[in-house]
């Protein structure tokens, strides 16, 4: 069984994180095997290492393209077009891709078991585009039924001898390049259009994202697949094999809102100095008294901590420990105002990236094809 990652040395914390999770919920001598794909030449011997004193095998794989013509947004790195040169990094007929902003809590290895056919791979319907035709709404209007599923592609089970034979790498980057305008989700929407109708959807646990994270978000911007239901799909995050932190607030840097996610991330995976790494967007305001923040102080700019509670007693030490303690209890987020107008709250696009509809017009115009080498 072949699992494949791949970053750059901007998420090498992450893929250390990532790497615990993972370590944690295979079963003994699980015959993983574990393809790095990284984009860049920043060193990866601690990568290894971290990899290797979890028991995991894992080799590292230099993707030597040029990559420096495709588009990017934000907060992606060239790192997020790795995934579509699986075909010629491994060379295994199946191979299961996830990104490194996720956090494990089962065992992967169950989804080897998808029977893929001639489907060019299996994922999970994104929670936040769920319908084909709106999510490619740049040029595509007409061509997708109107519940045409679109999938979140940061985790797939890969058909990759399916993708050789379609020349399904090549076809995405044409896509790419014919586009007017740089598409929402890049290689992604790339993947969506090439493969619509002819995809498995797995359980939605294993995509989920931690969205009642951020109050923020405004209430006509909440999910359209999600409607109102908050408290349902809270329940789904609290029930989820692999939470996936997508956007660009990311748990391993300072300040991520506290939350029960950001307590059970942090439970699997081994936290590092990157939790002081700020992120990009201002975290939203949090509650005065009393938070976790009066438990678990920042080693920055706190000259001290309370000596009772400790952190170890919220904090669960990630080998010793076989269960998150009960008490104390992370405050619940409170649920997002469903009603009202909400005009001044954050748009989702500072806080996943994902632009709405107004933003279009704001993105570039198409860049020209990539040149590889």
């Amino acid at each position: 069984m072949r699992i494949a990652i791949a970053f750059d040395g901007q998420y090498a914390s992450a893929a250390r994180n990532m790497l615990s999770s993972l370590a944690r919920c295979l079963p003994p001598k699980s015959g993983v095997r574990i393809s790095a794909l990284m984009t860049d030449d920043s060193p990866s011997a601690d990568v290894v290492e971290h990899a290797m004193s979890r028991g995991l095998d894992l080799e590292v794989v230099r993707l030597r393209r040029d990559l420096s013509d495709l588009p990017l947004l934000r907060y992606l790195t060239g790192a997020t077009y790795a995934r579509l040169f699986l075909p010629e990094l491994v060379p295994d007929d199946v191979a299961l891709y996830m990104d490194v902003d996720v956090v494990l809590m089962r065992d992967v290895t169950e989804l080897f078991a998808t029977d893929l056919g001639d489907r060019p791979l299996a994922a999970v319907r994104d929670m936040w585009r769920p319908n084909l035709h709106e999510a490619l709404a740049g040029g595509s209007n007409g061509r997708f039924a109107p519940d045409a599923p679109y999938f979140n592609a940061g985790v797939m089970l890969c058909n990759l001898r399916q993708w050789r034979r379609e020349s399904l790498t090549e076809r995405a980057l044409d896509w790419l390049a014919s586009q007017d305008q740089v598409p929402v989700c890049l290689e992604q929407d790339a993947l969506n259009a090439l493969t619509h109708g002819r995809w498995i959807e797995l359980d939605p646990r294993w995509n989920v994202f931690p969205m009642t994270d951020f109050r923020d978000i405004p209430p006509e911007a909440w999910p359209p697949r999600l409607g109102t239901e908050y408290h349902a799909y809270r329940d789904q995050e609290r029930r989820a094999f692999v939470l996936h932190f997508i956007g660009s607030r990311k748990p391993w840097r300072h300040p991520y809102p506290d939350t029960e996610n950001l307590r059970r991330y942090r439970h699997f995976t081994t936290p590092t100095v990157e939790d002081l790494t700020p992120n990009p967007v201002t975290s939203p305001s949090r509650p005065t008294s009393p938070t976790v923040e009066d438990l678990t102080l920042n080693p920055v700019t706190s000259p001290s901590r309370p000596t009772s509670p400790t952190v170890e007693d919220l904090t669960p030490n990630p080998v010793t420990s076989p269960s998150r303690p009960t008490s104390p209890t992370v405050p619940e987020t409170p649920p997002l105002a469903l009603t009202g107008g909400g005009g001044s709250a954050t748009s989702p696009a500072a806080v996943f990236g994902y632009p709405n509809r107004r933003d279009q017009d704001k993105r570039p115009e198409r860049r020209k094809r990539p040149r590889f080498v």
